[in-house]
C-alpha cells in the first residue's frame, strides 16, 4: 500500500522513542466529520497510532465556526481534532472528487457522521467506495440508525438525551427534567465506533465490514441500570438526583466549605462508616443495603447535619483513610490540578501554529505504561 501523505506522528514525547509502536501505527484512517462524534472517534484512533487524514470542504468542519475562540481557531475544534492532518476537498469539482477517491482508496478505515444520504452524494457512499476497496473498514455514525423509520430525522445531543430516557431520570424528585452537562451522547457513541472500529480491524482476512453506531442508541445502552430496574419495576422509575437506584447511602452531601460523594457499596462499608461517626445504632438498625435502600431518606437526615459540620478535607482525610469510598466534588480547574490526573497525564499541553500553547483532555488510554495522546496539534484549514 503506497502512502499518499506524509508519515504518521512521531512518538508522543522523547521518552518514549524506541518503545513499540502503538498498536494502530501503520493503519490509515479517513475521517470525513463534523462537530464531535466522527471527529471525536478519528482522535481517539490517531491516539492510538492512526495515520488520520480528516477530509473538509473549502468552509472546514463545521466545529470550527463556534466560538470560544483561541487566537483565530475555534476551541471547540481544538478540543476533538488533534492528531491529524487535514486536507480540503472541493466535492463540487470533478478534481477534488478523483483526490478524496485516492485518498480513500489508499486507506484501512473511513468513518463519517454525516446526515443521511450525505456521504454517497460526495461519492463516498459504501457500496462505491468498496468497488476500488473491498477490505475497508466502513464505519458511520448516525442519529437515530442507518436506516428505519427515523433514519432521516436529524439530531443533537439534547435531542438524544431527551428520546432516550436520559433526562427523564436525571435531577431531584419533583423538579423539571435535567440534563448532563457535556454532550455525552456524542462522545459514548464515537467511542462505541472506535470498539467496533478495531474489532473489524481485528477480524483474521480483514474482509471489510460495516460498523453503524446510532447516537441514541448509545445513550439508551449506557443506561444499563436505570433500564433494569424499569424493566423490572414495570414502569418508570423516579428521579432521584444524585443518589442510587442500587445501593444507599449513595449521594452527593454538603460539608462546611464544599460538597463530597459518598458511595456505599457493601455492608462492610457502612459498618466502617458508622463506626467512624459514632452511630452503632445506625449500623445495626440497617445491617442491608435492602434494609438501607429502604430508608433513604433517613440516612440522609441522620448523615446531612454531621458532613455539614466538618470540611471536606476533614471527611477525605477520615474517611478514605478507613477504605470508604468518597470523593470530593471538584471544579474542573481543580480536577486539572489534581496530583493523580497530573500523574496520568490526562491534560496535555500541545503547541498550535495559529492558538499557540494549548490545554487538550489528553487520551484515557494507556499502552504498556505509556499515555498515548498525541502530541500533534489539530490542524489548521490548509
Amino acid at each position: 500500500m503506497t502512502a499518499i501523505w506524509a508519515p504518521d506522528h512521531e512518538p508522543n514525547d522523547s521518552a518514549h522513542r524506541g518503545l513499540r509502536p502503538l498498536p494502530l501505527s501503520g493503519l490509515r484512517v479517513v475521517e470525513v466529520g463534523n462537530l464531535i462524534a466522527a471527529p471525536y472517534a478519528g482522535m481517539m484512533l490517531a491516539d492510538l497510532g492512526a495515520d488520520v487524514v480528516k477530509i473538509e470542504p473549502p468552509e472546514g468542519d463545521l466545529g470550527r465556526r463556534f466560538g470560544p475562540w483561541q487566537g483565530e481557531e475555534s476551541v471547540f475544534f481544538l478540543a476533538v481534532n488533534r492528531g491529524k492532518r487535514s486536507e480540503v476537498i472541493d466535492f463540487r469539482s470533478d478534481t477534488g472528487r478523483r483526490r478524496a477517491r485516492d485518498i480513500v482508496a489508499d486507506a484501512d478505515v473511513l468513518i463519517h457522521n454525516l446526515r443521511l444520504g450525505a456521504i454517497e452524494r460526495l461519492g463516498l457512499g459504501e457500496d462505491e467506495v468498496r468497488a476500488y476497496n473491498p477490505r475497508i473498514v466502513y464505519g458511520v455514525v448516525s442519529a437515530f440508525g442507518a436506516d428505519g423509520p427515523y433514519a432521516a430525522r436529524p439530531g443533537i445531543d439534547i435531542v438524544f438525551q431527551a428520546e432516550s430516557g436520559m433526562i427523564s431520570v436525571t435531577g431531584e424528585d419533583g423538579a423539571p427534567p435535567g440534563k448532563t452537562a457535556t454532550t455525552i451522547g456524542d462522545y459514548v457513541a464515537a467511542t462505541n465506533l472506535v470498539a467496533g472500529v478495531c474489532a473489524a480491524l481485528a477480524e483474521p482476512g480483514r474482509p471489510g465490514r460495516r460498523i453503524d453506531v446510532a447516537l441514541r442508541d448509545s445513550l439508551v445502552a449506557v443506561q444499563g441500570g436505570w433500564n433494569a430496574i424499569a424493566f423490572h419495576r414495570g414502569g418508570q422509575p423516579p428521579r432521584i438526583g444524585t443518589a442510587s437506584i442500587f445501593t444507599a447511602p449513595n449521594q452527593v452531601f454538603a460539608t462546611s466549605d464544599g460538597h463530597v460523594a459518598l458511595a456505599i457499596v457493601s455492608d462492610h462499608h457502612f459498618e466502617r462508616l458508622c463506626e467512624a461517626l459514632d452511630l452503632p445504632d445506625l449500623s445495626a438498625t440497617y445491617p442491608t443495603n435492602d434494609d438501607r435502600m429502604q430508608a433513604v431518606d433517613r440516612l440522609a437526615s441522620v448523615l446531612a447535619p454531621i458532613l455539614g459540620a466538618r470540611s471536606t478535607e476533614h471527611w477525605m482525610e477520615l474517611l478514605d483513610g478507613i477504605g470508604v469510598p468518597i470523593g470530593r466534588v471538584l471544579t474542573l480547574p481543580e480536577v486539572w490540578d489534581d496530583p493523580q490526573v497530573r500523574h496520568n497525564e490526562v491534560i496535555v499541553e500541545l503547541e498550535h501554529p495559529d492558538a499557540g500553547t494549548m490545554r487538550v483532555v489528553g487520551s484515557p488510554i494507556r499502552v504498556d505504561g505509556r499515555a498515548t495522546t498525541s502530541r500533534r496539534p489539530p490542524p489548521t484549514l490548509p
